[in-house]
């Protein structure tokens, strides 16, 4: 007899789509619960070269470059006037030199209909989880779940994956706490058409603002526009995110000119609360995967990277151990202890990163270095440029975030280098 299924997802986004594909391409059978529920924008349209190394791997590059505007690079500008341009040409030998710029549902449905073709059954159903907390297993489906993904006569999956979102129904469900980041703020986003760009093509722009920061990204046929405001000023811009977008398109010195022709092409959309971590993300027969998991600040769009990276960590398990760990909960549940490990640890590493663009270091770190090259030009001054260059670039795409050299080198650099004075004036509300 054809054994059933032996692990639920619920969700169909890129981590629930991602690992379902990666698993069926090991002989895994997996049915995904989706409830096509989602709003026509997303955030995590800029994704990362780490990213690409990863479509590599799963064989759909070609698919996603289809839809994608090509993205080489990022531009981050300060209302003080100081702009650091990265080019991803400086990773080269790590990671792809290059990214993309996707609309979400679109980028989201290539990974789900790859799944699709390598036999993975996804159910229009929203799954409701038992709990039993500290019991073997921890959660399981409820019988109406069992029923509409095809399990019959007391069978079940041996292994239930939360890939819910921001939902984290895993975690309401067992009452797991979370870590909150330190920023509360409002983003609100929209695609315009007529918005100038005055950037190589493809390449997003992060403006850093005196009550926030605001990002541009550049698609095929259009552009999305996002602020990320402290809650203090939201009043002065008005009652909503329609309201607050075009006043800040409207009056800012920058952006005004560019967007003098700009229209609104799709309604605005609101997130808050978006830098989360999970206290514990898996218990006995169950993980949660994605942002089910955790969310990190879209400073630096590692959110898409970090869900993929998870589908991938987690098919490695059983391409390490194989099909047969489903039959052993307790190995099975100290293996799921070491992939939450290592993405707590992505996710760390990256909380860290950001920092240093919200508290100011990085940009009067960039600063410090132009004023050296102009106080002692020389081989040395350009020696230092060029490391402190290249070391940001790896970090923000992905290649050396968690790398311990990398991260003392700007732990280092902060502490001898920068005049804290001046990276409180550059600090973010």
């Amino acid at each position: 007899m054809k054994r059933s299924p032996r692990i639920a997802i619920l969700g169909a986004g890129p981590a629930g789509s991602a690992l379902a594909a990666l698993l069926a391409r090991q002989g895994i059978q997996s049915v995904v619960f989706d409830d096509e529920k989602r709003p026509a924008l997303l955030v995590g349209e800029s994704l990362i070269p780490a990213i690409v190394a990863i479509l590599q791997r799963m064989g759909i590059e070609d698919r996603v470059a289809a839809i994608a505007q090509h993205k080489p690079g990022a531009s981050f500008v300060h209302h003080c006037g100081t702009r650091m341009d990265f080019n991803f040409m400086s990773v080269k030998g790590h990671l792809p030199t290059y990214a993309y710029n996707v609309p979400r549902p679109e980028f989201d449905d290539v990974i789900k209909e790859y799944a699709k073709e390598l036999g993975v059954k996804f159910v229009k159903h929203r799954a409701n989880l038992v709990a039993h907390p500290g019991g073997k297993p921890e959660l399981e489906l409820d019988a109406t779940a069992l029923e509409a993904g095809g399990w019959r006569d007391g069978d079940k999956p041996a292994l239930v994956v939360d890939a819910s979102g921001r939902s984290r129904t895993s975690a309401k469900l067992l009452g797991i706490k979370a870590e909150m980041g330190p920023r509360r703020d409002t983003a609100h986003f929209a695609h315009f058409a007529g918005i100038e760009h005055p950037y190589p093509q493809g390449q997003i722009a992060v403006m850093f603002h005196e009550w926030g920061w605001s990002w541009r990204i550049p698609l095929r046929d259009r552009m999305s526009f996002g602020i990320v405001m402290n809650p203090k000023s939201l009043p002065d811009f008005g009652a909503n995110g329609e309201e607050r977008l075009d006043k800040v398109l409207a009056t800012d010195s920058v952006l005004a000119p560019l967007a003098a022709n700009r229209q609104r092409v799709s309604d605005a959309y609101t997130y808050t609360n978006y830098q989360l971590l999970s206290d514990r993300a898996h218990g006995s027969g169950w993980v949660s995967i994605g942002d089910a998991f955790g969310f990190v600040d879209p400073m630096l769009s590692p959110g898409v990277f970090l869900a993929l990276d998870a589908a991938e960590s987690l098919s490695a398990i059983f391409a390490k151990h194989g099909a047969s760990l489903l039959d052993h909960p307790d190995s099975l549940t100290k293996e799921l202890g070491r992939y939450e490990k290592r993405q707590r640890a992505w996710h760390e590493a990256w909380h860290e990163l950001i920092a240093y663009f919200y508290d100011g270091r990085i940009v009067a770190f960039y600063e410090r270095g132009m004023q050296l090259k102009t106080d002692y030009p020389g081989r040395f001054s350009n020696m230092m440029e060029a490391i402190s260059s290249r070391t940001l670039a790896l970090m923000a795409t992905g290649a050396t975030t968690m790398s311990a050299w990398s991260r003392g080198y700007l732990r280092s650099c902060s502490k001898w280098l920068l005049n804290p004075q001046r990276a409180k004036e550059l600090a973010l509300p």
